[in-house]
């Protein structure tokens, strides 16, 4: 089966395709649109939905500061949602998602696990946490992830942590660490059957 992948950024993007490659090995991206920020997502859910009926699209957007999931759901979406389109949304930040597999991630970064909570759901902001735990990172690649002068991340964030995923990141342990990473394995293990 086909499907058109629309995410906020190339760490979601990496993100669905490793949930795909565990969950789904049936469903093949045909192509990739958003990868500049939720704004877009938000605006052209309703185009998403109407051109789902001719290719299935799966979509992903974080919370980030919204109160709940629900919420955010029904301010985008007013309309019903095709059974061809799976929308879900990542609480707080797909980051979040990537911290969730405690132990590979401590272990990838060389910190102690206890410095990640047991719910990364919990974390307000968990791309500046993780910039907090690579500054006490014994690898120096990891010290990549630190930004330097005004930048928000630093030059490696986003390459060092798309390898985490790639070669370490274990969804199934993520999963019981983040209940929206949770539901979101549950649905696409069901999408399109």
């Amino acid at each position: 089966m086909e499907v058109l992948l629309i995410v906020e950024d190339i760490l979601q993007e990496i993100t669905m395709r490793k949930l795909l490659a565990v969950y789904r090995n049936d469903i093949t991206i045909v192509s990739v649109s958003g990868n500049c920020g939720n704004s877009y997502i938000k605006n052209n859910v309703r185009t998403f939905n109407e051109a789902s009926r001719y290719l299935p699209h799966l979509i992903l957007t974080d919370l980030d500061r919204k109160i709940c999931a629900p919420l955010l759901k029904q301010e985008w979406i007013n309309f019903e949602i095709h059974k061809n389109m799976l929308f879900r949304i990542a609480e707080k930040e797909i980051d979040a998602w990537i911290l969730s597999d405690r132990e590979g991630f401590a272990r990838w970064m060389s910190i102690p696990v206890n410095k990640i909570p047991l719910n990364t759901q919990s974390i307000e902001d968990p791309k500046q946490f993780i910039i907090n735990l690579a500054r006490r990172s014994r690898k120096k690649v990891i010290k990549d992830i630190v930004p330097v002068g005004t930048a928000k991340q630093g030059p490696g964030y986003n390459i060092l942590l798309q390898r985490f995923i790639m070669l370490h990141w274990d969804s199934e342990k993520a999963a019981d660490s983040n209940r929206s990473l949770k539901k979101a394995i549950e649905r696409i293990k069901t999408f399109l059957l």
